[in-house]
């Protein structure tokens, strides 16, 4: 069983009331990756989205098939995988998630998250809320990256 406190130590669900974290516990199973495992590549379906419990994750694109690059890295308390929250129509992830060392994953799956807003629409919101904050810091990240690159 997941507890609360282990909930609020994610950035992302750090905001949210304890009667909200209890139904999101509820959904949350916990999955562990070794060392450079993929926890899923570009363009697969974005089925899950991911907290950091322990260790770090890499975000990597593909250049070109011998030429990937990291573009983050990410310890406890991040989140990964929003591409299945907000990418309604195609819902693809948009980079390459690496175990850099031994992680220990949250996993939400986007379904029964999508559900338990419909139910909690406050609750959707906040967690909405924050999403396009990271959606947004991201965003930032790649944009500095492009200029450090081609200017």
């Amino acid at each position: 069983m997941v507890e609360l406190d282990d909930l609020k130590s994610i950035i992302l669900l750090s905001h949210l009331t304890d009667t909200m974290l209890q139904k999101l516990a509820d959904i949350t199973l916990t999955a562990e990756y070794k060392a450079g495992d993929y926890i899923f590549r570009e363009g697969t379906y974005a089925r899950y989205l991911y907290a950091i419990i322990d260790g770090k994750v890499g975000l990597e694109l593909e250049k070109t098939a011998n030429n990937v690059i990291l573009i983050d890295t990410l310890g406890r308390g991040r989140t990964i995988g929003f591409s299945a929250l907000v990418d309604t129509e195609q819902k693809k992830y948009t980079t390459h998630a690496r175990a850099l060392e031994d992680t220990k994953l949250f996993v939400w799956d986007a379904t029964e998250l999508e559900m338990l807003f419909y139910k909690d629409y406050e609750m959707g919101y906040l967690f909405m809320k924050r999403i396009a904050k990271i959606a947004k810091t991201r965003l930032t990240i790649r944009n500095l990256q492009f200029l450090d690159i081609y200017v």
